[in-house]
């Protein structure tokens, strides 16, 4: 009878390992293809694949791997710890756009003499922002859909802020360099040869990966200050108080410390 007994506890658990294991297996399989149900369960640190760990110090509100676009951008409509990156890129792209028609039939209305030249560039300013702020849209909303579609979208996002810096320059330079278009084609040409290289650096597959951080964090840093070049010129040719009226320079000096700022966090994050 004692023999029996344990032979029927035995079967007893042995049983319920197995019933323990297929559990187990089918939350492993929800995990990597949820349900409509596990969509909305948000995941720990510890819980995402390891080209999911961005950042060790965000330890909750991941979503789950989605392997969807569709999925993904569903995410819009709760919270994660994704959202108010999406939100404070999405807002301004939708502002922006909105707000570039009152803009260009302000400046029509108020100074008749607005050139077609004056029209592009508040224009090529605006578009730079515009395409700055929707590929970080993008990427934040993407970038649990799977590796390869969030290391495409990263490099688009670093695109999208060297994009925002050319715009910057180029309708700063125009106006600071009003009535200089010698000065002006230069400083057109190195802003644009620095962000060109840039840009190589960013998408050319050579200088991808940790190694390369930092050789892509000083080609940032390099044409972000290159900035300070035409300004100091301005300053020379013009006066500082000159240049504080013409060019928005406290602008772009707020921006320049704001842009210099986010390279070293993202440097030592």
């Amino acid at each position: 009878m004692s023999s029996s007994n344990s032979q029927v506890k035995v079967r007893q658990r042995t049983s319920s390992r197995r019933l323990f294991k297929s559990r187990s297996d089918g939350m492993s399989l929800r995990s990597t293809s949820p349900t409509p149900k596990d969509r909305l369960k948000l995941l720990t640190y510890d819980e995402i694949p390891d080209w999911y760990q961005d950042n060790q110090y965000v330890l909750t509100g991941y979503r789950p791997v989605s392997g969807s676009v569709r999925l993904s951008i569903r995410s819009w409509f709760y919270i994660h710890n994704e959202s108010i990156n999406i939100y404070t890129h999405l807002v301004p792209a939708v502002a922006f756009l909105l707000g570039a028609w009152y803009v260009v039939d302000y400046l029509h209305r108020t100074y008749p003499e607005v050139k077609v030249i004056d029209d592009f560039i508040l224009g090529f300013s605006v578009l730079t922002a515009t395409i700055c702020l929707g590929l970080s849209t993008t990427y934040h909303t993407l970038i649990n859909h799977s590796f390869a579609v969030e290391v495409f979208w990263l490099r688009l996002d670093f695109i999208g802020i060297v994009l925002l810096t050319l715009g910057s320059f180029v309708s700063g330079i125009y106006v600071a360099f009003w009535c200089e278009p010698i000065q002006r084609r230069t400083y057109w040409t190195m802003i644009l040869t620095l962000g060109s290289g840039t840009i190589f650096f960013l998408v050319h597959p050579k200088f991808q990966g940790r190694r390369w951080r930092t050789l892509r964090t000083c080609t940032f840093v390099a044409t972000g200050l290159s900035g300070f070049a035409p300004i100091a010129h301005g300053i020379k040719l013009f006066g500082f108080s000159q240049m504080l009226k013409q060019s928005g320079m406290p602008y772009y000096f707020t921006e320049g410390a704001l842009y210099i700022l986010g390279v070293i966090v993202y440097a030592v994050s």
